[in-house]
């Protein structure tokens, strides 16, 4: 008669073979996760790119006389404190309290944050403020602004991470 020996628990080899399979599905897991946090951190800077020119393209809709004159340059953008007061202030230095406030936003809540506004027939190109290449045609404004979605210390305007919102609008 053969007696069979049946097997009473579970060996040490079989336990860590399960223990490395469980670490390397967490360790995935947590790659993903981290994957998600970056998707998601960098769609929250797009949206807030996309209100913050909206937001320009309302301030210059509410001061049209001014947008039209091409008194919304962002080389002469400053600050008035008087049209915060009752008594206002002229369209002229509307634009400029407008774009000077609007450019602090862009700054503040954007990572290298920088933006402009033109008529411009070819919106999406142009490499920061430096550069914005707008070529003056057309009767469409355009607002750039440029971002370091990455956090790398660089903006890139360049396939695969563009870090770069356009918007045209007409008045």
């Amino acid at each position: 008669m053969i007696l069979r020996r049946r097997q009473q628990g579970v060996s040490l080899i079989e336990v860590l073979v399960s223990t490395l399979i469980l670490a390397i599905g967490l360790v995935g897991v947590a790659g993903l996760q981290a994957f998600a946090l970056k998707n998601n951190q960098s769609a929250q800077m797009r949206s807030l790119a996309s209100a913050l020119a909206y937001d320009l393209a309302d301030r210059m809709r509410g001061n049209v006389a001014a947008a039209n004159a091409g008194l919304y340059d962002p080389a002469t953008a400053a600050e008035q404190s008087s049209c915060r007061t009752s008594s206002g202030c002229a369209m002229a230095e509307m634009a400029q309290d407008d774009m000077q406030r609007w450019l602090d936003n862009v700054e503040d809540n954007l990572p290298m944050g920088a933006g402009w506004v033109c008529i411009d027939s070819t919106p999406n190109d142009g490499a920061g403020t430096g550069n914005p290449q707008c070529d003056g045609n057309g009767t469409r404004f355009t607002v750039k602004i440029w971002w370091d979605d990455d956090r790398d210390g660089e903006i890139s305007v360049a396939e695969p991470n563009v870090e770069r919102l356009a918007i045209t609008f007409q008045l």
